[in-house]
């Protein structure tokens, strides 16, 4: 019996193997950067590339050689941010929304965003 992947998990793979690379890869870059045994075929990844192209995630160029290749299109922390952003803006109790996320935060973690805050020269900081 064939194993399914859950859903999105070979765009987050694969955006995975483009963040770990730092550059831009070409398709066959990234189709045997998966192992193996569990690697998809190499029309998928073609196709997933294709995909994330088009919902703005990946950008496709031709490097110096002629070949086609594909970087994520933001950084992997850059990513995470705009996707709590819009968490954050997708509710309708901001406040209650970022004290339930702040109380869930290692002590590490509250340490970088007193320090970020405490940086910041933008709205809401204390001058």
């Amino acid at each position: 019996m064939v194993e399914r992947r859950r859903p999105g998990a070979l765009e987050s793979s694969v955006i995975r193997i483009l963040w770990d690379a730092g550059r831009p890869l070409s398709a066959t870059e990234v189709h045997r950067a998966f192992p193996p045994a569990g690697a998809p075929a190499f029309t998928t990844v073609l196709t997933v590339l294709q995909r994330l192209e088009a919902k703005q995630r990946v950008t496709r160029s031709v490097s110096d050689n002629g070949t086609l290749v594909f970087a994520a299109r933001q950084s992997e922390s850059g990513h995470a941010a705009e996707t709590m952003l819009a968490a954050l803006l997708a509710t309708q109790d901001r406040s209650a929304a970022l004290l339930r996320f702040a109380g869930s935060l290692e002590a590490e973690d509250v340490d970088v965003l007193r320090r970020a805050l405490g940086e910041a020269d933008g709205p809401g900081t204390p001058e």
